[in-house]
């Protein structure tokens, strides 16, 4: 009796390649359920901004109830005039950095999950939401308050 013969696919040459493209289609189709790459059409950064900043934060971004968690791999800066996020290099294909000003802010939004603090930051004119954990959703929240109240928002 003969053995099936092995996918060419499954070989040890073709791992690492078939590896590159299945973690490129999984991050880009990530940030295109997620409503990253929608918010980048209009909020893609240009360059980075000086303020605040918070490494490997926590957060999510896309609708209400299937949100796309992005867990410990956000960069995110608040400073007086928006919000910066970007992605941990790995993750962030068909993912640019955003900078989203005040201005496009409609709102944000404190809850609680038991222990829990996070802050959800509702965009005017678009789907997508964006949820920070912790302190720099806190920070966002401070800054986002200060902000309207400077520039009577």
């Amino acid at each position: 009796m003969t053995a099936d013969p092995v996918p060419s696919w499954v070989q040890p040459q073709w791992f690492l390649p078939t590896f590159i493209v299945m973690w490129l289609f999984v991050t880009g189709l990530l940030a295109y359920l997620g409503g990253w790459m929608s918010l980048a059409e209009r909020f893609r950064a240009e360059r980075s901004v000086d303020g605040e900043r918070f490494r490997f934060a926590s957060g999510s971004v896309g609708l209400r109830y299937v949100p796309v968690s992005y867990g410990n791999c956000l960069f995110v800066t608040v400073n007086r005039e928006g919000l910066y996020l970007s992605i941990f290099f790995p993750f962030r294909f068909l993912s640019p950095p955003l900078f989203i000003p005040w201005s496009r802010v409609e709102s944000i939004q404190e809850g609680r999950i038991l222990l829990f603090r996070y802050y959800v930051i509702v965009i005017r004119d678009n789907w997508s939401r964006i949820t920070l954990r912790g302190t720099p959703g806190r920070r966002a929240k401070e800054t986002y308050e200060a902000a309207c109240v400077e520039k009577g928002l």
